[in-house]
């Protein structure tokens, strides 16, 4: 039986009433529920899983596997993701219900980007997403994270969110995962408990309000918030929203598991899925007069050239970004003029490749991309153990007598390149984000084995 603090044990035996907490104590000592989440772009087979009920490409798992081991999940063709924090789905469907226009997003904090790769599947080509994480070293694994889903009308950032006041009403989705208390860990993770204290707790409420202070000052009238926690504190929660509704917010009711409100509080005992408060609320009045009518520094394009654009599927603007030529949909390249001076810009569209000693090296993230154009590369399908020992920065054994890049496949999907060199093949696979440890074959493990 897990020990739960005193303080927070009265208020939650408060908050639900005696029975329902006796309920709620003891599935906070079941096991954990596994789920992932498909991509999409990637992966559009069927599994044959109990299917998360509010998330069209979610799957509950009967236990958790090794991770690490599977090659699809190195791809990015899922996603390893909570059930109760998929109910963002349904809050995105009733904004896309009411705004089926271009969306111009922002995913506030977002690390390590599991409701980024979300909302990311459920855009059209034509909407972009500006993923921010204000904690530097949380960047990098979120920069993986979005570059293996593949999307290329995303934006990462690494700002503070007051920064994003000088912004001026420009987004017309905001999404604020806020920092939290973590009740809603207690059952998946023991620390959780441990680090929760009454004070915490109120810390949290004031950041929680500085931030949306802050931030809703760059969102068009008319624009949605969707507010998030993972905890079951009224002040972390309810307040917020009574809050934003003070300063001319109108809450918007969706579906979630059967009930339609526009706040639903998820309690482990009531769903399968750990604690989770969501809210969706609407911008009804203008709120400062900031616009967005001066004059930005224009983005330099960079010349379509014949020896890089058979690289990709679509049309786009190119241009140079951190040494590497990148791929930018008109939406986002309009969007990222707009935030260039204004935000910290850590990447941006799809990197396609780089230009040393005039020579077009295409990109290592290129691959994940969905809009690769793989059809103008050689390509080898791998084994298991050939793409483990890839996925570990090792050459392949090469018996083609071709030279040039070749895309490595697994099960049909993307996981790298590589360059023919005689009887090998070199290893193309991003360094940073090598399998560091042995995977022994008793550890394999792959979606396609539920397909």
């Amino acid at each position: 039986m897990r020990l739960l603090p005193i303080e927070f044990k009265e208020r939650m035996q408060q908050q639900l009433g005696p029975i329902a907490f006796e309920a709620f104590e003891h599935s906070l000592n079941e096991v954990t529920p596994v789920s992932i989440r498909l991509n999409p772009n990637k992966y559009k087979k069927e599994l044959t899983l109990e299917k998360v009920a509010w998330c069209e490409q979610g799957y509950y798992l009967d236990t958790r596997p090794l991770f690490v081991s599977d090659p699809l999940w190195h791809a990015g063709a899922y996603y390893v993701q909570e059930a109760s924090s998929m109910a963002l789905e349904q809050a995105f469907k009733q904004i896309r219900k009411q705004n089926n226009s271009q969306l111009s997003l922002l995913d506030l904090c977002a690390a390590p980007g599991g409701k980024s790769t979300h909302i990311a599947s459920l855009l059209n080509e034509d909407d972009v997403l500006v993923s921010n994480e204000v904690i530097r070293t949380r960047v990098p694994v979120l920069n993986e994270n979005l570059s293996k889903w593949g999307y290329p009308n995303i934006i990462i950032t690494n700002s503070d969110s007051k920064d994003f006041e000088n912004c001026g009403e420009l987004f017309d989705v905001i999404l604020v995962d806020a920092p939290c208390s973590g009740e809603g860990l207690f059952r998946k993770d023991e620390n959780a408990i441990n680090e929760w204290s009454v004070a915490n707790a109120e810390m949290c409420s004031l950041r929680q309000k500085r931030i949306l202070d802050q931030i809703t000052n760059c969102l068009k009238p008319g624009g949605f918030i969707i507010y998030s926690t993972c905890t079951y504190n009224p002040n972390e929660n309810e307040l917020q929203v009574k809050s934003l509704c003070e300063k001319g917010f109108q809450p918007i009711p969706f579906e979630f598991n059967g009930k339609a409100a526009a706040m639903h509080q998820c309690y482990p005992h009531l769903v399968k899925g750990e604690g989770f408060f969501i809210a969706l609320l609407q911008k009804t009045e203008k709120q400062n007069d900031a616009n967005n009518s001066e004059k930005h520094n224009p983005l330099k394009r960079i010349k379509d050239d014949s020896s890089f654009r058979p690289f990709i599927t679509h049309e786009a603007n190119f241009i140079l970004f951190r040494d590497h030529i990148v791929a930018l949909s008109d939406h986002t390249y309009n969007l990222l003029e707009q935030i260039q001076n204004k935000l910290t810009i850590y990447s941006v569209g799809t990197r396609v490749c780089e230009k040393n000693d005039k020579l077009v090296i295409p990109s290592d993230y290129l691959p994940f991309s969905s809009i690769f154009n793989a059809s103008n590369f050689e390509i080898k399908a791998l084994e298991m153990a050939e793409a483990i020992r890839y996925l570990g920065k090792n050459a392949l054994p090469n018996q083609s007598n071709n030279k040039g890049y070749v895309c490595l496949q697994f099960d049909g999907v993307n996981i790298g390149l590589g360059k023919l060199a005689g009887n090998r093949i070199n290893n193309l696979f991003p360094n940073e984000w090598r399998l560091r440890r042995n995977v022994q074959s008793s550890e394999w493990f792959t979606i396609s084995q539920l397909d």
